[in-house]
């Protein structure tokens, strides 16, 4: 058919359509070799016990799997559980704390791609007890078991080796308060996985829909000859 597009060029178009374009970066980590400290420190865990599981995704904005950009990042689905065991000023002190967090923790990547800010502080749901037998539990405000919802100040969070697939890393220590018992958490984190989501753009998704098209009425055009 005369003054028909060829075959090739339609098929240019709808490579164009599909090129490189901005998506959604997930990274997962596993963050079990993380510590958490309580009472003033008067409990380390480790070694007081172990952090028994801990997981979190951190999403970012990129061009591909391996090129991040600086924008709009998020903490999801972060979760740790612990198990205590500790001997302290002649009271033994047992517990499974576990602290699941609450819809999205938004925030920014920096430009240099090496933390990300966060907005406001992340919502977790607090689980488990912490349990004690000894002359002193009282003044410790044990046995104390952990429930309800509160709020857990991240700020800063430092990542590194963003850009480079499978060795992502966190390591970040923060002050908390987990059921009214003052301590700290220093986070640290390694990649196990990572997941890239392109989003089409508006002219992209038209230029595959011409390309389509062309494609459609150069088949039929053959067909009629």
């Amino acid at each position: 058919m005369k003054g028909m597009l060829s075959l090739p060029f339609v098929l240019v178009l709808c490579l164009l359509a599909g090129s490189a374009r901005a998506g959604q970066i997930s990274v997962q980590f596993d963050f079990r070799g993380s510590s958490v400290s309580l009472l003033g420190g008067l409990i380390q865990v480790p070694p007081d016990g172990s952090i028994t599981s801990a997981s979190g995704a951190v999403v970012v904005n990129g061009l591909g799997s391996a090129a991040p950009v600086s924008g709009p990042a998020a903490l999801q689905g972060f979760g740790m559980a612990a198990a205590i065991n500790a001997l302290t000023f002649g009271n033994t002190i047992t517990g499974n704390p576990s602290l699941t967090q609450l819809g999205g923790a938004s925030g920014t990547l920096t430009a240099g791609l090496s933390q990300v800010l966060f907005a406001s502080p992340m919502q977790i749901a607090l689980a488990g007890s912490i349990n004690c037998t000894g002359p002193s539990c009282a003044i410790l405000s044990l046995p104390r078991a952990l429930t309800g919802t509160q709020l857990l100040t991240l700020a800063a969070m430092p990542i590194a080796n963003l850009a480079s697939v499978g060795n992502a890393l966190i390591n970040a220590t923060y002050a908390i308060t987990l059921g009214g018992l003052t301590g700290s958490l220093h986070l640290v984190g390694a990649e196990v996985s990572r997941s890239y989501s392109p989003i089409p753009e508006p002219h992209t998704a038209g230029m595959l829909a011409i390309g389509l098209t062309l494609l459609a009425g150069w088949r039929a055009a053959r067909s009629r000859r």
